[in-house]
């Protein structure tokens, strides 16, 4: 018997909870690999592929979280019941610092996905590839708006922080 590694119930005996929990590690691990070997294999050019197609995933999502939930508009205030979801899901601490038509403001504190990324030892931009999710819900609710991550706990900030703002001249 191995006593050396942490000690796992098996799944059938584990709860709700512990399972999630095992889940979001084994997700941060597998998702933090994959990041790394593309980067070091192709550099940004590989990550930048790999967050696209994680937005083209996204905006699949967010046209069927918007009409799970039955929203109407497709503006920045769209987003919060999306995202809203899934931080009550898992227990998030946020924070929404904007909330308008237009601008969307949110500050995510003890992340688990952020936590459990760096305890894989992946790198930063494994974030930036992921909320490539966010980033096509977003598109998916209205072209003319962007998201972006302008804090982040793995690039050394308190929190995370999202945003949701109309697409700047020079991007469009």
């Amino acid at each position: 018997m191995d006593t050396n590694g942490p000690r796992w119930a098996p799944m059938a005996r584990m709860s709700a909870e512990q399972k999630l929990d095992y889940s979001m590690k084994l997700m941060a691990l597998v998702l933090g690999m994959a990041v790394k070997s593309v980067k070091a294999d192709w550099g940004q050019k590989g990550t930048s592929r790999l967050r696209r197609t994680f937005l083209e995933a996204g905006k699949k999502l967010g046209a069927a979280e918007k009409k799970r939930l039955k929203l109407k508009s497709g503006n920045a205030k769209t987003y919060h019941p999306i995202v809203e979801e899934a931080l009550k899901a898992f227990n998030i601490r946020y924070k929404v610092t904007k909330l308008t038509d237009q601008n969307y403001s949110l500050r995510v504190y003890g992340c688990p996905h952020g936590k459990n990324f760096k305890n894989a030892g992946a790198p930063p931009e494994v974030c930036d590839v992921f909320l490539g999710l966010d980033e096509g819900i977003v598109k998916s609710l209205n072209p003319k708006l962007e998201f972006a991550l302008t804090k982040h706990v793995l690039r050394g900030d308190r929190y995370c922080e999202y945003v949701v703002r109309p697409v700047s001249p020079e991007k469009k």
